[in-house]
């Protein structure tokens, strides 16, 4: 079968080369309208006919000719994560409607990983990165802003970087807000579960946490046990089982993967909530309306820190200075944090 060519595209259309070119290799608005000197319906014509057609754009070849590939990379955690699985989508309808393809990679919280990763993704000459670093990373990272490639940190902070783009969420608040939820219902035993990781996201809603024990006196009830993705599911049962011996009254998970083992364990043991124990989880969840009570939770704005972490990059890939990017959490309220009846 032929392959066809953008001459074969400039044909059908009865327009010239260069002005077919124009149109495929233009960029897209945040609107997803084709930037370029060519009328809209003229455009509109030429996309059409290499449509049906079946025209493919020959990238290596626009890289070659721009210095640019029009393809990012996307560096999370873990990908089947549920918060970087579910951002990954508007990661991508984002990059794809401002003309940019996404290659896909996870660290694995392994920073000898996250260095291979990047090798290979630089390889294939993108234009820029969004990455969730790991720990351990930082230098790694910090070795992309020396060659000059533009990278945005999305959902994990490094404070010694400030030549990056950042779109992160408010953890601290995250964990001022739940916590509050919590001593706003009366709880006054209140302690937190949390993987050991060394990252932003979690010291900053531990934080959040002490912060709102402090604000109400009790720093000194305030106790944070931390575990790890390999033991937490061992671990998390004894955690519970022994605080509500010691009489703690609620627990706060600031991650999904820590909420649901919580939950795993409620059932196991047939306990209840807010009766035998109040909690707040983190993100959304299907599991939490399939729970016996609904769920307290906090919620990460997964489509506004997707499609900000793609135009603080793409804005940074055409020569602007970086942006950093806060956004707020939400509490969704439940009857896991309901005040007990007395």
């Amino acid at each position: 079968m032929k392959r066809i060519t953008i001459r074969d595209v400039a044909r059908e259309a009865n327009v010239s080369v260069t002005l077919v070119s124009f149109v495929m290799n233009a960029k897209r608005d945040a609107d997803g309208n084709l930037n370029c000197p060519v009328n809209a319906d003229t455009a509109k014509r030429v996309l059409e006919v290499a449509t049906r057609l079946g025209y493919k754009r020959n990238f290596a070849a626009a890289s070659l000719r721009s210095g640019r590939s029009n393809t990012i990379a996307v560096i999370p955690n873990d990908i089947s994560n549920k918060f970087f699985a579910g951002i990954s989508r508007y990661i991508e309808d984002k990059a794809k409607a401002l003309g940019y393809n996404v290659l896909f990679s996870s660290s694995e919280e392994d920073p000898n990983r996250l260095s291979a990763v990047l090798d290979a993704v630089m390889a294939h000459n993108v234009d820029g990165i969004i990455v969730a670093p790991c720990a351990g990373g930082d230098e790694i990272i910090a070795r992309l802003v020396d060659y000059k490639i533009p990278v945005v940190l999305l959902d994990r902070d490094i404070d010694s970087l400030d030549s990056v783009g950042k779109v992160l969420l408010d953890d601290w608040e995250a964990g001022y807000l739940a916590t509050s939820e919590l001593l706003e219902q009366g709880y006054k035993k209140v302690e937190m579960i949390s993987y050991s990781l060394g990252i932003s996201s979690f010291s900053e809603r531990e934080s959040g946490y002490i912060g709102a024990m402090t604000d109400r006196s009790l720093k000194t009830k305030a106790k944070i046990h931390h575990t790890t993705y390999a033991k937490a599911a061992e671990e998390i049962e004894s955690i519970i089982l022994n605080g509500i011996e010691r009489g703690v009254e609620a627990f706060f998970m600031p991650s999904y993967s820590l909420s649901a083992q919580v939950l795993a364990v409620l059932k196991k043991n047939n306990l209840r909530t807010p009766e035998d124990v109040a909690i707040v989880c983190f993100d959304e969840s299907d599991v939490y309306s399939l729970y016996s009570n609904t769920i307290t939770h906090i919620v990460q704005p997964l489509k506004i820190l997707g499609e900000k972490s793609v135009e603080v990059l793409v804005e940074m890939i055409e020569g602007k200075a970086p942006e950093k990017i806060i956004l707020s959490p939400e509490l969704i309220r439940g009857g896991s944090s309901e005040a007990r009846k007395k």
